[in-house]
């Protein structure tokens, strides 16, 4: 199991939303797939913490990169993990301007 930390720059015309389709959708399909994590928006910036087995978070990772979403994707932190940051939640929602959460979440 690892745990991975991206950033990407968000479109100019995304809103609330959009933001709220995203977190809707990662909810569902996540949890099928056994994936947690967080999701930070500072209204320019995505930040996402996921959690998982290495290959589909892979597989994930894929497809975020071809989300039109959201450009310059950077995987910042990728380590293996023996227990969950975010085992209660499919995608958390991280209502903060700031990212300390999530960095906080890459040290345990």
């Amino acid at each position: 199991m690892i745990r991975l930390l991206y950033v990407s720059t968000a479109l100019d015309n995304l809103d609330y939303k959009d933001i709220a389709a995203i977190l809707e959708s990662a909810q569902s399909k996540n949890a099928d797939k056994e994936i947690t994590g967080a999701l930070a928006y500072n209204g320019k910036i995505f930040a996402q913490v996921l959690e998982g087995d290495e290959a589909e978070i892979d597989r994930l990772m894929r497809k975020i990169k071809d989300d039109s979403r959201h450009a310059s994707i950077i995987e910042l932190m990728r380590k293996p993990i023996t227990e969950r940051a975010y085992g209660d939640w499919s995608m958390k929602l991280i209502d903060s301007k700031d990212f300390d959460e999530l960095i906080g979440a890459m040290s345990l």
